[in-house]
């Protein structure tokens, strides 16, 4: 799910989806409520760095998409909690312009670093 420019990530208060639905980019211009399904998902890991990484099948809002957005937030759906699992920073605002927005996962977009466990 895409996030508002104006969305401040908290990851102590933002534990759920009701947490931050509030937030999400308004549906027009290209985008739907709830933003996208991650398909084609698995996970690989990368031994010199010491870490796992999700990937899963790109996802791209466009053409023709006309948004802002700086972060985004991965959930899970399929529970009564909807726990969000990861804030994605996108370094920049992002202005897209009757243009496309893409996420390509192929690119460690979801990195966990392994370590002993706790």
């Amino acid at each position: 799910m895409l996030m508002k420019p104006t969305y401040t990530p908290d990851i102590d208060v933002n534990l759920r989806y009701s947490d931050v639905n509030g937030q999400e980019v308004a549906t027009g211009g290209g985008y739907s409520a709830g933003g996208k399904s991650l398909t084609g998902k698995s996970v690989s890991y990368d031994a010199a760095a010491n870490e796992y990484n999700l990937l899963a099948a790109d996802l791209s809002w466009g053409p023709g998409a006309t948004f802002q957005t700086r972060y985004g937030v991965v959930f899970e759906w399929d529970t009564t909690d909807k726990f969000l699992w990861a804030l994605l920073d996108f370094g920049a605002l992002q202005d897209i312009t009757n243009g496309t927005f893409l996420l390509d996962w192929a690119t460690n977009l979801l990195a966990i670093a392994a370590g002993p466990p706790v």
